[in-house]
């Protein structure tokens, strides 16, 4: 049975999609997130080893600094979204892990973990930055917000 594939362009789709969101409708979390993972995606093209069965330590450590990221917009924010982001981002972290402890962790395996937890990680700062209006403080009586 021929294993699924997404295609190529579905990936840099839907990341372009959620930092557009993010940019018109989220706050500064929510931009600060997506500019993380963008940062975070274009260094470890810039890192990547192609068709290397070696531990990744470039990308390791990018993942690693985007955690860091995570945990410091969730120990900030109000609300409940950064503790899924930086959650989904520690799972990434522990993918990389596994793999360097176990050497019997599939390369399958490994990267498609780390597909998921990156999709949950934009997912969710999407769905963050679309209700991020909600979310807003009400306006002083007598005044508008400025947006």
């Amino acid at each position: 049975m021929p294993a699924y594939q997404l295609p190529v362009y579905v990936w840099p789709t839907v990341m372009i999609g959620v930092g557009v969101v993010a940019v018109l409708r989220g706050r500064d979390s929510e931009r600060l997130a997506a500019t993380g993972v963008l940062t975070g995606w274009a260094m470890s093209m810039v890192l990547a080893r192609a068709r290397s069965n070696d531990t990744q330590w470039g990308i390791f450590a990018v993942d690693a600094l985007l955690l860091m990221l995570f945990l410091w917009l969730a120990m900030r924010s109000r609300r409940f979204w950064p503790l899924f982001v930086a959650a989904f981002q520690l799972l990434m972290v522990f993918t990389h892990i596994a793999s360097i402890l176990d050497a019997g962790v599939s390369g399958w395996a490994y990267l498609t973990a780390n597909l998921i937890w990156s999709y949950l990680v934009l997912l969710t700062i999407g769905y963050a930055a679309w209700t991020a209006p909600a979310h807003d403080p009400p306006a002083p009586e007598g005044r508008t917000a400025p947006y």
